[in-house]
């Protein structure tokens, strides 16, 4: 996923740098020793009593991996919630914290499996079904991505951001005329073929990207950047 395209459908590359997963238990927090009245304590000191006491092992890991996963470390942080599955297998999976890390890692059918479930009981969240359907494109299951965001688009026909999806599904599938039709209706034309530029110099398709600049310049409305990156494509920047 890329920097380049815009802000309705940007995403970023992982980099992991920190080391390799060490358990829970290495993320402990020190307790707090300072004394406590056996008597009239008030709401601020009997907060810090509860603040102090450890936390149990499973929360401890899901605060961690929450932490770790806000910082990019999607390897980590999906160990640690696989961790904290396993430390109570009674209650119900970490589907909406697993299934973004799993697609970021490339584990797609593990993925895939947890959205299943996530769209099966909650059906109508939006967020959940456009990222179902952006990991069914990254394992390339076009059609099943398409299924997706179409139901989602069904239930919410003005959803510009899955619009955006439904459109780079068709991108990546080859559909290019679909893909120019849903993110000019989401995005209007300026925006739609300024996107469908970035994403062809993306790919290395320079020649369709200096004309969909060309015709996102020719709208009544032409995006600013637009004029600025055909500039660009004829020096040696690119």
């Amino acid at each position: 996923m890329r920097p380049a395209i815009s802000s309705t459908i940007s995403c970023l590359a992982l980099l992991l740098v920190i080391n390799a997963f060490a358990g829970c238990a290495r993320f402990k927090r020190a307790e707090d020793s300072s004394f406590l009245k056996p008597l009239g304590q008030d709401k601020t000191e009997l907060n810090a009593a509860n603040r102090s006491k450890p936390l149990d092992e499973r929360t401890l890991c899901m605060e961690t991996a929450k932490t770790v996963a806000a910082k990019g470390h999607a390897n980590e942080a999906s160990k640690l919630y696989l961790r904290a599955e396993s430390l109570a297998p009674d209650q119900p999976p970490l589907d909406s914290e697993l299934a973004p890390l799993l697609a970021s890692l490339c584990q797609f059918e593990d993925s895939i499996q947890r959205y299943q479930r996530l769209t099966s009981s909650d059906p109508g969240n939006q967020d959940h079904c456009n990222n179902f359907a952006w990991t069914l494109m990254e394992a390339r299951r076009y059609e099943e991505a398409i299924a997706e965001a179409q139901r989602g688009l069904e239930l919410e026909p003005k959803q510009r951001r899955l619009r955006t999806t439904l459109a780079m599904i068709h991108y990546r599938r080859g559909e290019r005329q679909l893909a120019e039709r849903h993110f000019t209706e989401a995005l209007g034309a300026a925006d739609a073929f300024y996107n469908l530029a970035l994403l062809d110099i993306d790919d290395g398709n320079l020649d369709s990207a200096r004309q969909s600049l060309m015709r996102a310049n020719q709208t009544p409305s032409p995006n600013p950047n637009a004029a600025k990156l055909l500039a660009s494509l004829g020096k040696d920047f690119f």
